[in-house]
């Protein structure tokens, strides 16, 4: 979601990534690092710090992302709502379940030692593999992990991750290769 500052772009993109990471039944905090304030700085959050959050009885989820400030593109998007807003650079996201020797890794990172800079998933048996995925946002991440087993914190998370998730996609430029940027107009 657009913001008409830069700072209110970033609240516009942090508060639908809290309000989805609470419907999972544990304790919750996106820690927001390197303040963003004018258009190309980067910025970085992360779900718990580097422990995670805990599920309670299921395991623990790992979340973090990279994102840039950039500005709202008039050919794709209605600016009257912001001429700012944040576009992700990179996505972690890792399910553990440590009693059973389960795990299951998300990722997107372009920029880095991988060959692979496509969206992909690491499975448990294989963490090494690259198995090529589409992109994955954290509300998908969150429902995958109360598919799985995870209890929901809300009778509403259906409904709630719909929405967020939904903001999430309508202002988006890219969903399964970030190298075929779909044109479109909100």
């Amino acid at each position: 979601m657009p913001g008409r500052t830069p700072q209110e772009a970033v609240q516009n993109y942090i508060d639908p990534l809290k309000r989805a990471v609470g419907c999972l039944d544990g304790y919750s905090q996106i820690f927001v690092a390197d303040r963003v304030g004018k258009v190309g700085s980067q910025g970085a959050w992360m779900l718990n710090g580097p422990e995670g959050m805990e599920l309670k009885g299921f395991g623990t989820l790992f979340a973090e992302q990279r994102f840039e400030l950039v500005e709202t593109d008039p050919e794709r998007f209605d600016i009257s709502v912001g001429r700012f807003r944040i576009s992700t650079r990179m996505y972690n996201y890792k399910l553990v379940r440590e009693a059973e020797g389960i795990e299951i890794r998300w990722h997107w990172h372009p920029v880095g030692n991988s060959h692979e800079f496509r969206p992909h998933i690491h499975p448990s048996f294989n963490l090494k593999a690259h198995m090529p995925s589409p992109r994955y946002s954290l509300e998908e991440i969150v429902e995958s992990c109360i598919s799985l087993g995870a209890r929901p914190s809300c009778e509403d998370w259906q409904s709630r991750l719909l929405e967020t998730d939904g903001i999430h996609k309508l202002y988006r430029t890219w969903s399964n290769d970030p190298t075929e940027q779909q044109p479109h107009r909100v």
